[in-house]
């Protein structure tokens, strides 16, 4: 990867970040001359990273009227969970292979960082972390193309997470992650399956749909240069 692209893939992360993290509300414009202000680059880039950030609707691309942080309406986030149903739930069913040892070690392991996340009360890494045990467990049980659609999925799920979640609720439950890999370990995918279905109609049951979205904000109250 050339230095433009590093530079480019590290604005696309920080611009990620602080939208994940709430700094960045839904409905934000995102000017491409102050974003490159801020960021010390240029407009070429910034309008390549507004685009792939567009391509994970994370951000959208308005005609004349620029970028915005993305606004999924509610009909948008039920759409995004009925997908990941019929992706998860079936591949728990009927996995294309068994989960190995290294892979479960690789769940552990994320299990581990959420409980760390749970303890600490870091809402935006336990986001994070359960879709990246739900992404690991489709690439284990699954193929590169379900890793792929499922990873967008997912983080446009975290988007709406961020947005539509209830205070003081926890959408993605770890205490069903640690079930879930028991049943696959235990061969039970029939009742893995149930899991999951069960499992993710526990997030959309979290969302709060009629939750008044956030106001916009100053980006140069919220954006930080990138440090070499």
């Amino acid at each position: 990867m050339g230095s433009s692209a590093k530079e480019e893939a590290r604005i696309a992360d920080a611009l990620c970040k602080a939208v994940l993290e709430r700094k960045l509300a839904p409905g934000s414009k995102l000017p491409e001359e102050e974003l490159a202000q801020i960021f010390r680059s240029n407009r070429a880039k910034i309008r390549r990273v507004l685009l792939l950030l567009s391509r994970s609707h994370i951000v959208t691309l308005e005609p004349g009227r620029g970028a915005f942080v993305s606004r999924p309406s509610p009909q948008e986030a039920r759409d995004v969970l009925a997908s990941r149903r019929l992706i998860e739930v079936s591949l728990l069913a009927r996995p294309y292979r068994k989960l190995s040892a290294q892979g479960a070690g690789r769940l552990r392991q994320i299990m581990a960082q959420e409980a760390q996340a749970h303890a600490a009360h870091d809402a935006i890494a336990m986001i994070y972390l359960s879709g990246q045990f739900h992404l690991t467990l489709i690439e284990e049980l699954g193929n590169k193309v379900l890793k792929s659609i499922t990873g967008e999925l997912i983080l446009r799920m975290s988007l709406i997470i961020t947005m539509y979640e209830r205070q003081n609720t926890t959408c993605c439950l770890s205490s069903d992650h640690h079930d879930l890999l028991e049943l696959l370990l235990a061969h039970d995918y029939a009742e893995a399956s149930a899991l999951m279905a069960h499992h993710l109609e526990g997030i959309e049951s979290c969302l709060d749909f009629h939750r008044e979205p956030a106001t916009t904000t100053i980006l140069s109250q919220i954006l930080q240069p990138l440090k070499d």
